[in-house]
């Protein structure tokens, strides 16, 4: 291993740092050279970082709005306890959440193709912050206390969701994809470092790499939650919602500016037009996807069609793909209770002063400290064992880990119910006491489920979005991330027909239920998909 002069540095696959690389002829690694010589990443182009920051802080918007949404929503204006707003109640405040996630990753389909088919990646993702900023807005105006005594504050938070909902699953459609775009000038190849070694640059650590940064940069985001929630519980629930606003309208400015510096996918307008006209062929041969191909028509019907066969195989394999995503909406499903059940459980709980929503950004926190010891230690160490790193392995482990963070959220359940005052009814026990106050259990509880579900998060979050742009075909980028976004929708609405169950004092059996589901599933996917590359 050899080093450059030069201060700048990246990781290697065994986390070791090479400095940059000298100038000399690309050349194509053979069977030999793959096997035997050092893989390491390619620099990390500035417009893949300027994507990088706009990501954290559109999601510095999302968490720093939906971190007190839980108590905007669940608790009334009054509460003695708790902050809140407009006194809904816990089942329909998280049936609430539950809508927000099915309009955003509904959404994410009808935006890709537009995307993908009409304005390409950079413009959607613009024209979708603007819409993202007008719910923000609309949110924003109707939680003032003039608003809300006005009986404003449901109305406008049904329109809000709607907005956000809709800006968002634009952005996210797009905006992962169009991160990786920065990297077309990446090809794995072989590369002479100045002291003369020869190395793998090798493309799939690249992307690896960049959706690692990527997901560190949201985390960094996502902790905005905790200055909005302090926000919440000493100001009140708009100086909440303009810290978002204003967040959000930055970053946009910023990523306009930067438009010069990327690299633009070029959207195929007869894209969709083709896809539908190929399925819809195919559908009617007893699904049989040959029967589109243009060779297929030109001999058997002597009829021309506007696509190749190349464009068929391409979809034989997306459709293909798409399997690996049939476990996620449990996944997300679990996941999910960081940001609803969970808060209510903190709200039952001794939380020492801090507001019960804030225990939720233990989560980013762990992600942006779990992340680059994966890439230091975790990766190189698997490396070493012949365990592979592929996509697939990586989502079985997060989903196991996964599976074990709703064991432990079920076990404290069970500890806060065996818990005095109030015991299995503690929100309602609350307003008969001379004195309310929470169980008496304290919320540091809670710390191994966000800590052990953001190992999950980041071995099947990462490996998802990476797995995604990876098997799409260059003109399906968006429209596939967009599937994979889609699986959050379909968890969604599972967790709106659930929704029901989500109170005291049925909570341990839905932990529980949880887990144990989720243990099946990771079981059933790792039989299926762990040889998957």
């Amino acid at each position: 291993m050899c080093f450059e002069k030069n201060n700048s540095s990246v990781t290697t696959s065994t986390g070791a740092p090479v400095k940059a690389f000298s100038i000399s002829e690309n050349t194509q690694p053979s069977e030999v050279q793959l096997a035997t010589l050092r893989h390491v990443p390619d620099k990390i182009p500035w417009a893949a970082w300027l994507v990088v920051a706009f990501s954290s802080a559109e999601r510095f918007s999302y968490f720093g709005f939906t971190g007190p949404l839980q108590n905007y929503i669940q608790n009334p204006i009054n509460d003695p306890v708790r902050p809140g707003a407009l006194g809904l109640g816990q089942s329909k405040a998280t049936a609430l959440n539950c809508f927000l996630n099915v309009l955003t990753y509904t959404t994410t389909i009808p935006a890709a193709i537009i995307a993908d088919g009409y304005l390409g990646p950079f413009k959607l993702v613009c024209y979708s912050s603007l819409v993202y900023l007008a719910g923000l807005l609309l949110l924003f105006s109707t939680s003032l206390p003039v608003s809300l005594h006005a009986g404003a504050g449901f109305g406008g938070l049904i329109g809000a969701l709607t907005l956000i909902g809709l800006g968002v699953g634009g952005i996210k459609s797009s905006v992962s994809p169009f991160l990786a775009d920065q990297l077309a000038s990446t090809v794995t190849h072989v590369k002479k470092l100045e002291c003369g070694e020869e190395v793998i640059v090798d493309r799939d650590i690249t992307v690896r790499r960049v959706y690692s940064i990527y997901y560190w940069g949201v985390n960094i985001g996502g902790l905005s939650g905790i200055a909005t929630t302090s926000l919440e519980k000493n100001y009140g629930f708009w100086t909440a919602f303009l810290l978002p606003l204003c967040s959000l309208s930055l970053a946009l400015a910023f990523f306009i500016v930067g438009r010069r510096i990327y690299t633009h996918h070029i959207p195929q307008r007869g894209m969709l037009k083709n896809l539908f006209k190929a399925l819809g062929i195919a559908i009617r041969n007893k699904f049989n996807l040959d029967a589109a191909k243009a060779s297929f028509q030109e001999s058997k019907h002597g009829r021309s069609v506007a696509w190749d066969d190349t464009f068929v195989i391409e979809l034989r394999r997306a459709l293909r793909d798409c399997r690996v995503w049939i476990i996620y909406p449990i996944v997300w499903l679990c996941f999910s209770q960081n940001q609803t059940n969970l808060v209510s459980q903190a709200a039952d709980m001794e939380t020492h002063s801090l507001p019960n929503d804030m225990l939720s950004n233990l989560n980013p926190i762990s992600v942006i400290i779990i992340l680059p010891l994966l890439d230091k230690f975790v990766y190189p160490f698997m490396k070493r064992v012949k365990l592979p790193s592929t996509s697939t392995v990586r989502m079985t482990i997060g989903f196991l880990f996964i599976s074990i963070s709703m064991a432990i959220a079920a076990s404290v359940q069970q500890v806060v119910y065996m818990s005095p005052p109030c015991y299995k009814s503690p929100q309602h026990c609350a307003e008969v006491l001379e004195h309310p106050r929470p169980n008496e259990i304290s919320v540091a509880l809670q710390v191994p489920i966000y800590v052990v579900g953001a190992v999950g998060e980041v071995f099947f979050s990462v490996a998802g979005s990476e797995y995604a742009y990876n098997q799409a075909p260059a003109n399906m980028k968006s429209i596939l991330q967009a599937v994979y976004m889609f699986t959050l929708a379909i968890s969604s609405t599972l967790g709106l027909a659930v929704s029901p169950a989500f109170r005291d004092p049925y909570m341990t059996i839905v932990y529980s239920t949880l887990a144990g589901v989720m243990m099946v599933c990771t079981i059933i996917f790792g039989f299926f998909f762990w040889r998957t590359k």
